[in-house]
């Protein structure tokens, strides 16, 4: 008897997987405002409860072996995502633009305006050199700003664009700076 409630119990733990995986799917789509968490909380105390269990079967061991391989793999992928989420960026890495900032950035802008722009760039790019262990060269912000401006004047010039917009990424453990021309 013992053993057919214990199958019944791996049954709800598969199907209790599955649902969750499901609805961190909905939550990432944008579909829920809020994660999941109480259904992942009680489906990692299931897990726990029947690690403790004893009188497994060499079957029933490698079922729930599996689903404990299967649920700790989902939630590694889940943080990789919510991480992802917070720092508003796509798993390719991209920065995503909220639809605010991109009718702010599309007014034209003072000269004060566009120093403050480029100090916080320059500071955004020496952070994440030193995220990524980069050396921060002896590249002064004087420097930065005079290329980030005749960069600007070509891409402007090129694309016959209003504006450009800088954006400092990591690709591949190295910061860069992207371009984007604003029509």
């Amino acid at each position: 008897m013992e053993n057919k409630g214990l199958e019944k119990d791996l049954e709800n733990l598969d199907q209790a997987l599955t649902l969750l995986k499901r609805d961190y799917e909905i939550y990432f789509s944008g579909g829920m405002k809020l994660p999941p968490l109480e259904a992942h909380r009680k489906l990692e105390r299931e897990i726990r409860k029947i690690s403790r269990l004893t009188n497994l079967n060499y079957a029933q061991r490698f079922r729930y072996n599996n689903l404990s391989a299967r649920f700790n793999s989902y939630v590694d992928l889940w943080n990789k995502q919510m991480r992802y989420k917070e720092e508003g960026r796509t798993p390719s890495g991209a920065v995503i633009q909220l639809p605010e900032q991109e009718k702010r950035r599309a007014r034209p802008k003072s000269v004060d305006s566009q120093a403050k722009d480029y100090q916080k760039l320059f500071n955004d790019y020496l952070q994440c050199r030193e995220k990524t262990g980069e050396a921060n060269s002896a590249l002064s912000f004087e420097k930065f700003a005079e290329r980030i401006s005749k960069q600007k004047q070509a891409i402007l010039s090129k694309y016959d664009c209003k504006d450009v917009e800088f954006i400092v990424v990591v690709e591949q453990g190295k910061t860069k700076l992207k371009a984007k021309p604003v029509k």
